[in-house]
């Protein structure tokens, strides 16, 4: 033990039973401060009662018939409750009611149905491990999405031990969490907001360029922040329960081509997908169709359709189905460029021309600039990007995506040369960056701002962004 205070206090542990009943308790005490209105919460208690009735139908009779009831009750009822538009309106319920956190719940609830049937659940899911898995309060809102045999690690069998360290670590993730929302979140917001509003017909050709590009390249980089600095709060105040959550983010602009990119952005929702929705759907189609000239189409028809559906997740509008259409296109378009690649050059040759730092810039600008396209259709509706695009113009628009590509190559090139140069930087043996002594600097910085930013401003607390979901 490092200290002899607050991690002594807090390693001392509860019986596993207990430290799980204690868990429940404080989650569905976190939904109830939600709504106090029991008509509001019943149909979400009645999602999580299906599920758990699915989940301990599969744990007692394996059956294919019943696993497929089971999967489509689900899905059809979470589709119903968060109003897709594919549902007839006439079937939706006629009042408001709670579906915070719904699709995250639908997920650890799929999984745990779909792991049971398998049989790759570690044990029996009892009710008490149940309510406390689905409804995590440091993670019911956005995520991260976490497997059942992780949470249930942490939360009974081996909590995480609290040092001197980890305390210092999970406090660091709490105020860059603070200062990624509540500062450098809120300025891209407020230039976000202004170039919208900026944006009128009659403007000259290069206003016109300027912000359709400026519209382009800051929504990205706001996303970014708000998202990951939401998790890097939960992260750090589950590391003070003892709970260890998985990372979502893995510096995800510094990726170089589409799949790259999903691999380090939103990842516990990519993993997910990949592994009951691609994994499954490639092998069935190869047993089906084992001609080995179909593997690399029905390789790249499969990361289409997984990526397509993570665009639907998002929302129940037609905006965010061409969403889908995007984040699809861009995945699949992706590997097919490997595969003719690799074709023409072997893989040792496109491994060289990937390495080519020109290359590697107009890759990384390519893939920043493809997916700010698709984040249009995100936070766009049907009347915004009408008149957006009547303000613009046609040939605007195709000079400020270019303008975006370029720029974003630039900078995130110059970027990554710098914080390489920066990180070999060091204090003694170990590097500057990584010493206690930048890293409480930094803290320090950021904490000030925050605190200040929030006294100057005082405004309302931001909105997570994918809270809505």
């Amino acid at each position: 033990m490092d200290v002899p205070s607050y991690p002594f206090l807090a390693n001392v542990s509860l019986a596993p039973s207990w430290r799980r009943g204690v868990f429940a308790v404080a989650n569905i005490g976190f939904i109830l401060l939600l709504s106090h209105d029991l008509a509001a919460l019943a149909p979400f208690a009645g999602f999580l009662a299906v599920g758990f009735g699915c989940l301990k139908l599969m744990e007692r009779a394996r059956s294919a018939a019943l696993y497929t009831a089971a999967v489509t009750g689900v899905l059809v009822l979470f589709c119903w409750l968060k109003r897709y538009s594919f549902v007839p309106h006439e079937m939706f319920l006629s009042y408001a009611y709670l579906t915070v956190g719904l699709s995250y719940i639908f997920f650890r609830v799929m999984h745990l149905v779909i792991d049971a049937y398998d049989g790759n659940l570690p044990d029996r899911v009892g009710v008490v491990s149940y309510v406390s898995y689905t409804l995590n309060f440091t993670c019911l809102f956005s995520g991260p999405i976490q497997l059942y045999g992780d949470y249930i690690r942490t939360e009974t069998i081996a909590p995480a031990p609290l040092t001197a360290a980890s305390v210092s670590a999970a406090t660091m993730r709490i105020v860059t969490g603070f200062f990624k929302v509540a500062v450098v979140g809120a300025g891209l917001q407020y230039l976000d907001t202004h170039v919208q509003s900026a944006i009128v017909p009659g403007l000259a050709w290069r206003e016109r360029v300027t912000l359709g590009s400026l519209l382009l390249g800051i929504y990205p980089l706001y996303l970014y922040v708000n998202f990951s600095g939401y998790t890097d709060f939960v992260i750090g105040v589950a590391r003070f329960m003892r709970l260890e959550l998985p990372e979502n983010f893995r510096s995800p602009f510094m990726s170089e081509g589409f799949m790259e990119f999903w691999n380090r952005w939103h990842m516990t929702l990519s993993n997910w997908l990949k592994r009951y929705v691609y994994t499954p759907l490639l092998m069935d189609l190869l047993r089906r169709y084992p001609a080995r000239e179909l593997a690399n189409p029905i390789n790249v028809g499969a990361y289409f359709v997984t990526f397509f559906l993570i665009g639907l997740w998002h929302g129940q509008t037609p905006m965010f189905v061409m969403y889908g259409i995007l984040l699809g296109l861009g995945v699949s378009a992706n590997k097919l460029y490997q595969i003719v690649m690799i074709r023409r050059f072997s893989r040792a040759g496109y491994r060289a021309l990937c390495a080519r730092p020109v290359y590697r810039s107009l890759s990384r600008g390519f893939t920043y600039g493809w997916f700010a396209f698709a984040l249009v259709w995100f936070w766009a509706t049907q009347d915004q990007l009408k008149g957006l695009t009547a303000a613009l113009g046609g040939t605007a628009i195709v000079l400020s995506i270019l303008l975006v590509w370029g720029c974003s190559a630039a900078v995130l090139s110059a970027f990554a040369t710098v914080w390489h140069r920066l990180e070999r930087v060091r204090a003694g043996e170990a590097p500057l960056l990584g010493s206690v002594y930048a890293r409480t600097a930094w803290c320090t910085a950021m904490a000030v701002l925050v605190v200040s930013v929030t006294l100057v401003l005082n405004a309302p607390a931001p909105v997570i962004v994918y809270k809505a979901f």
